[in-house]
């Protein structure tokens, strides 16, 4: 499988942006690939077929979805040449701070991270899809970014960076407005506890709440915490605090990086907490542990 990194297609690191539309030939294959960046796709034209980690989902006219990074996937088009699809390739660094704030939109959350997750499971198919009145103003988002990234008058990256976080609101009224249930409802409860605990520890940086994450899944903050302890052994402080020190253990290791940005990379705001709930899990500094790290290295030398 060929994984696809950041420099086919960003023009540079610090714009890690590209847009195009593609319209496929009569049953057209896109070989099983992933790749570094988030993929949002929309399907303008046509129908097709869809297939992500394994599963194989009919796509058409309207329908909108994000691949996250490192997620195996691959497209057919249909019988007749008709199938058009907008392709979004962008690093969450384009608009870091702006994906803060837009994460504590409940629909946004639900959209751009949850939706990947539970798309695994062959019971989720509320996918969106954009209804027909909304077509139009989506596909004029679209090629509104796509003229300003391919003409690259002067200010286009901005213009760019303001009309890609444009769409995704729009989305995300999209998304608050289409039928969307709880995930209690699409499995079982152990494969919804598991599913979150995969849910947190890949985005440990994020924002997240215990209030969204239990209104996620469609139940209050006490009942969450308990069902979650009960089928991962940890609460949901426990397991993000883990998840986000391991991390920083391989930063600490991989990079001469201070740890006010390393806290910073793994969503804690604060450094003395970041290097108390550190102690408490490894039970040195992240100083001493690096410094440990080293001298450990220099002696097997």
């Amino acid at each position: 499988m060929t994984r696809i990194s950041n420099s086919r297609y960003f023009e540079s690191a610090d714009f890690p942006f590209h847009i195009a539309q593609y319209a496929f030939r009569a049953e057209e294959m896109v070989e099983p690939h992933s790749h570094e960046f988030v993929e949002l796709v929309y399907v303008a034209e046509g129908s097709g077929r869809h297939d992500y980690r394994g599963d194989s989902y009919r796509i058409c006219e309207g329908d909108v979805f994000v691949i996250e990074p490192d997620a195996e996937h691959s497209y057919k088009g249909g019988k007749d040449p008709n199938l058009t699809v907008y392709n979004v390739l962008f690093g969450p660094s384009i608009i870091s701070n702006e994906l803060q704030m837009l994460s504590t939109v409940d629909s946004f959350v639900d959209f751009f991270y949850v939706e990947p997750f539970l798309r695994q499971s062959v019971r989720f198919q509320s996918r969106l899809n954009v209804e027909p009145h909304d077509q139009l103003e989506m596909k004029h988002l679209l090629d509104r970014i796509l003229s300003e990234y391919t003409l690259k008058k002067p200010g286009y990256r901005l213009l760019v960076k303001t009309r890609l976080i444009e769409l995704f609101v729009f989305l995300s009224r999209c998304y608050d407005r289409s039928l969307h249930r709880p995930m209690t409802a699409l499995a079982p409860e152990r494969e919804v506890m598991k599913r979150m605990a995969e849910f947190i520890e890949t985005h440990h940086a994020r924002p997240l709440s215990l209030e969204q994450v239990s209104r996620l899944c469609g139940m209050s903050q006490s009942s969450f915490t308990a069902k979650f302890k009960q089928h991962i052994g940890k609460t949901f402080i426990e397991y993000r605090n883990e998840a986000r020190i391991a991390m920083a253990k391989k930063l600490l290791l991989a990079s001469d990086a201070g740890t006010l940005q390393i806290a910073g990379q793994i969503g804690f705001d604060d450094l003395s907490f970041f290097n108390k709930v550190f102690k408490q899990l490894v039970g040195v500094t992240p100083g001493q542990f690096r410094r440990a790290a080293k001298v450990e290295g220099e002696d097997g030398g």
